[in-house]
């Protein structure tokens, strides 16, 4: 894959969805999100495009799903950091997709950078901005390849079901060395997968302290999902 640009603000472009869309309601922490997304995402799995994207190098649009993790992660946020003061911290969302934990995050009051490999997701979040009456000038969207991460600093860091595959997991490891800043600290949740259980180990290696919480969490169907909260922070001193 060639490397995408540091983040910045973008469009949405790339392989974008053309089909219903629908605004979900989620009942999370005390608090009510709106969530933007699409109504049939498996219609991008029929994208000429993608096909031809998925040949160079193994992309997915997973951007358009809801995963378990997503609800993981904004109980997490709502739990961990509801008392908070939010100040000027900006908290850096990776692979955020439609994006629930960073909405969670400014429910809070907080600034979000909302990053993905794939921008075909911003738009959808530009509207949950506006479905949930943030304020569009506290977030942000940019393109962030982890293997290219910018030379930049974030209080906060958080994803959801970044570690569904054993390549990707020193990769995290990295972009959180790499951008997390001293004092920090990072959220990242994960349903239970056997290649995130790798990432305690990846992430020390690289000087991190990591604290795994288990967590559970309810998806759309009802069913309780089980998985874990890793608590990352970076080396003392």
């Amino acid at each position: 894959m060639p490397p995408s640009p540091a983040p910045r603000d973008v469009e949405p472009q790339g392989h974008a969805y053309e089909g219903p869309t629908t605004v979900s309601i989620f009942e999370v922490g005390g608090r009510t999100i709106r969530l933007a997304r699409p109504v049939e995402p498996d219609r991008l799995l029929d994208d000429p495009a993608v096909h031809d994207r998925n040949r160079v190098d193994d992309y997915m649009p997973y951007w358009a799903y809801l995963w378990p993790g997503a609800g993981m992660l904004a109980e997490a946020v709502l739990g961990r950091w509801a008392d908070v003061p939010p100040g000027d911290d900006e908290v850096l969302e990776l692979g955020c997709g439609l994006g629930l934990g960073g909405l969670a995050a400014m429910a809070l009051g907080f600034r979000v950078r909302f990053t993905d490999y794939d921008p075909a997701a911003f738009g959808f979040i530009r509207r949950s901005l506006a479905e949930n009456g943030f304020p569009a000038d506290r977030a942000s969207q940019a393109v962030l390849d982890w293997r290219e991460p910018p030379d930049a600093r974030f209080a906060r860091i958080i994803a959801a079901d970044v570690l569904y595959e054993r390549r990707l997991v020193p990769l995290v490891a990295d972009v959180l060395a790499k951008l997390l800043a001293p004092g920090g600290e990072a959220l990242i949740a994960t349903p239970y997968r056997a290649s995130a259980e790798d990432f305690p180990r990846e992430a020390r290696a690289r000087g991190l302290a990591v604290e795994a919480e288990p967590a559970t969490t309810l998806d759309e169907s009802g069913e309780r999902r089980p998985g874990t909260i890793f608590r990352i922070a970076p080396p003392a001193g």
